[in-house]
């Protein structure tokens, strides 16, 4: 395969750069294979952006941030302090864990209102939903009031679990519909896993492997 075959998936690929025990050396590796595969977007900390933003100054790479990532657990007015220090720290997104406690104890306005307030503000914004670990109720409710609410980009999977299969990604199709844009993160480590979710619905995947998978495109 052609070098120029590396960016068929170039913006298909999100990488993922969030591990809070990379070396300098081992940033500045993921940082040179981004460029090299002419990656669109990444998916990144607080604690790494303005270090990517650095990299990238002039680029047309969109930096993804996440916030109260993974485990939903900041005050709503220290979400929208954060989300502001992102802005001006140059992200142009924000991935997002709502609140899904609050559904469990019947706060379904307090859920909605958490998500209302952030989609206010001036970056766009993708929710994060690890279905394997919502019951079945929560899951959907959730679902169906961000959907009331306009948004329009979610993320299935946060990392922590195996790779969704195609069934379970065409069962969230089919609940979302085909209006909104879906990300998969989660396991996804083979071209062959790239192909299969994107050819099950999704728009992207998310995934700290993407230097394995061109590697692996190159070599076909």
């Amino acid at each position: 395969m052609s070098a120029n075959k590396d960016y068929e998936f170039n913006e298909k690929i999100h990488s993922i750069l969030l591990n809070p025990y990379l070396s300098k050396e081992s940033f500045t590796n993921n940082i040179n294979l981004i460029k090299k595969y002419n990656i669109k977007n990444i998916s990144t900390s607080l604690n790494f952006l303005s270090y990517v933003k650095d990299n990238f100054p002039l680029s047309n790479i969109k930096i993804h941030t996440l916030i109260s990532y993974p485990f939903a657990d900041l005050p709503n007015n220290f979400v929208q302090e954060l989300i502001d220090y992102a802005k001006d720290a140059g992200s142009e997104a924000i991935e997002y864990t709502p609140k899904f406690f609050t559904l469990s104890n019947n706060k379904d306005e307090e859920f909605a209102r958490d998500i209302e307030n952030i989609s206010k503000l001036e970056l766009p914004i993708t929710l994060i939903f690890n279905k394997r670990q919502l019951s079945k109720e929560i899951f959907t409710k959730a679902i169906n009031i961000s959907l009331e609410l306009g948004i329009e980009n979610f993320q299935f999977g946060d990392g922590f679990g195996q790779y969704l299969g195609v069934n379970e990604i065409k069962e969230i199709m089919h609940l979302l519909g085909k209006n909104n844009f879906i990300k998969i993160v989660g396991g996804i480590k083979t071209i062959a896993n790239v192909k299969d979710t994107l050819e099950a619905g999704a728009d992207c995947i998310g995934t700290s492997y993407y230097h394995d998978i061109f590697q692996e495109l190159r070599n076909q």
